[in-house]
C-alpha cells in the first residue's frame, strides 16, 4: 500500500512539472506558476533554465 502511495506522489509531482513547463512556454510569470503548481521558486527557475538549454 505504501508503495502505491509513493508512485501516486511521484506521478503528481511529475504532472506539476509538466504543467509548469507548459506555463513557462506560454511566458507566464514565475509567481503565477508557483501559485498554480505548488512548486518552489527554485524549482521553477530550474525548469526555466532546463527549457532554455533545450532551445
Amino acid at each position: 500500500m505504501e508503495l502505491m502511495v509513493s508512485y501516486e506522489r511521484r506521478g503528481m509531482e511529475k504532472e506539476k512539472v509538466n504543467v509548469a513547463k507548459n506555463m513557462l512556454k506560454m511566458d507566464m510569470e514565475d509567481e503565477v506558476i508557483v501559485e498554480a503548481t505548488g512548486l518552489s521558486h527554485e524549482e521553477v527557475r530550474s525548469l526555466k533554465e532546463e527549457l532554455e538549454d533545450e532551445a
